[in-house]
């Protein structure tokens, strides 16, 4: 049986078809129509498989996180069942799906098991809050309107200083899709009014300083790559907002190399491997408005290409969609972020030496072909090498060879083994190059173990996830 820890750091495994994609669909069972239909109309089209899930209604029933295959009942809330595996399965988070703490749930524990999510949950709370939406794109210096959060009357007058202190001005809760929540406000007198109300309803509230647009600009990203740009006209004269669920007319739009950037950057901000930049224009400056992570796609769309980032043509909502599903229907863009972090050194406890954990250096630069292991001895003898560690004594089975270098040398070369490990309070099956060179590190973990644990390293914090092991190396000071 192929296991799931395998699987994930498989570099040369034969690429899935089309024909063997699973898109699974985490939602409230109402999706907005033209996501919904087009997918169904996509499905057919290449004979994929589907699955809409009702996470309101849905639960895990059963898991075999070593192959990663999840059993999940009353997808639909009438007994009906699905199994997806994360190594076909493509699902999309949409809005609905991160609603309630019962639906983020059941969309953690898939991002935990290893399912490749569009998008993961920490995307989406980010991209769901106004205020951390803002506050993570001003982070990376992405041009955004002044804002400011509003939590009783007293705090009014000074967060409308800190956005310019004019108006009219703009109010918005934190959460909130589609141009709802949002409201046009003309003086103070009818700020602290309407403030007061929403809060009435346990609003949470931000404002915001107010452009004067007759259009705004909605751009599709995958994988920080420009899908498609639409330009968002308002068709009533008294309607500020630009959405298309408001009725504002669509057309393609060609993005200037300044508008490119920065909806790209504003992309990567928010960590999100599909989503929604809506920018502006204000005289001569660009403003991002917002990064949506669950955009809808019924607009008229400027196609570009997705390697060399030119226009091509128009393309329609369908389109649009076949576009996003082609991308990640390649497994190599279907790994999920690694959101686990840890220090750059960390404990791992060999089995067979349960009482001495092994210091081990994570090493992003290591791309050897196996985690180093400094051993006191070894003696190999034909296709076995006995190898001994602390007064431990080991025979093991030589599955390759390693070879690193260090600049255009070789160093030495190492015999390959596979062994368990613990980290993390999980257990493994590693493979270690063993050697008797001497070496500033006792255990050097490659970047093939460190997406077997799914990991990434803090560079400045040692032990983050496991106790300190006694120092044996040269490897930290």
């Amino acid at each position: 049986m192929e296991r799931f820890t395998e699987y994930l750091i498989e570099d040369d495994h034969e690429e899935i078809s089309m024909e063997d994609l699973h898109v699974v669909i985490l939602g409230l069972g109402d999706e907005e129509g033209t996501f919904a239909d087009h997918m169904q109309a996509l499905v057919k089209k290449y004979n994929m498989k589907n699955t809409m899930i009702n996470v309101e209604e849905a639960y895990i029933a059963s898991k075999d996180v070593e192959v990663g295959e999840v059993t999940i009942h009353n997808i639909d809330g009438k007994d009906k069942e699905a199994t997806i595996k994360v190594k076909d399965s493509l699902v999309f988070v949409r809005a609905g799906a991160i609603k309630s703490l019962t639906a983020q749930a059941l969309v953690s524990s898939l991002q935990t098991i290893g399912f490749f999510l569009v998008n993961d949950l920490e995307a989406m709370l980010l991209c769901d809050n106004k205020m951390s939406n803002i506050i993570a794109l001003e982070r990376n210096n992405i041009p955004v309107p002044r804002t400011s959060i509003i939590n009783n009357v007293k705090s009014i007058e000074k967060a409308h200083e800190n956005i310019g202190g004019k108006f009219p001005v703009i109010l918005k809760t934190l959460k909130g899709t589609q141009g709802v929540g949002v409201s046009k406000v003309n003086d103070m007198a009818s700020l602290i009014s309407v403030a007061q109300s929403l809060w009435k309803f346990d609003a949470d509230l931000l404002i915001q300083e107010y452009f004067e647009l007759k259009s705004d600009v909605r751009t599709l990203l995958v994988d920080g790559k420009i899908v498609g740009s639409a330009e968002r006209i308002k068709v009533e004269k008294d309607e500020f907002r630009n959405n298309v669920h408001l009725g504002a007319e669509t057309v393609p739009y060609i993005l200037s190399e300044k508008e490119k950037q920065i909806v790209i950057n504003a992309a990567r901000a928010v960590g999100a491997s599909y989503c929604g930049v809506d920018h502006c224009k204000v005289g001569k400056d660009f403003y991002v408005l917002e990064v949506n992570g669950s955009p809808g796609i019924r607009s008229h769309f400027m196609g570009y290409d997705l390697e060399n980032g030119k226009h091509t043509k128009k393309i329609t909502d369908k389109q649009t969609l076949d576009i996003i599903i082609n991308w990640f229907s390649q497994e190599r863009r279907r790994r999920p972020f690694m959101r686990q972090e840890v220090g750059y050194i960390e404990s791992i406890i060999l089995d067979g030496m349960e009482e001495n954990p092994i210091r081990a250096k994570f090493d992003t630069g290591n791309s050897a072909s196996a985690t180093m292991l400094h051993v006191d001895s070894m003696k190999i003898d034909g296709d076995m090498v006995t190898w001994e560690k602390n007064g431990h004594k080991f025979k093991s089975d030589i599955i390759d060879i390693s070879i690193p270098k260090r600049g255009l040398k070789d160093f030495d070369k190492r015999p390959v083994i596979e062994h368990g490990v613990t980290f993390n309070n999980k257990k493994y099956t590693i493979e270690l190059g063993l050697t008797e060179k001497d070496t500033a590190s006792e255990m050097l973990v490659n970047r093939k173990t460190m997406t077997q644990f799914r990991v990434t390293v803090h560079p400045d914090r040692l032990f983050i996830v496991s106790d300190v092991a006694l120092r044996n190396d040269k490897s930290d000071h």
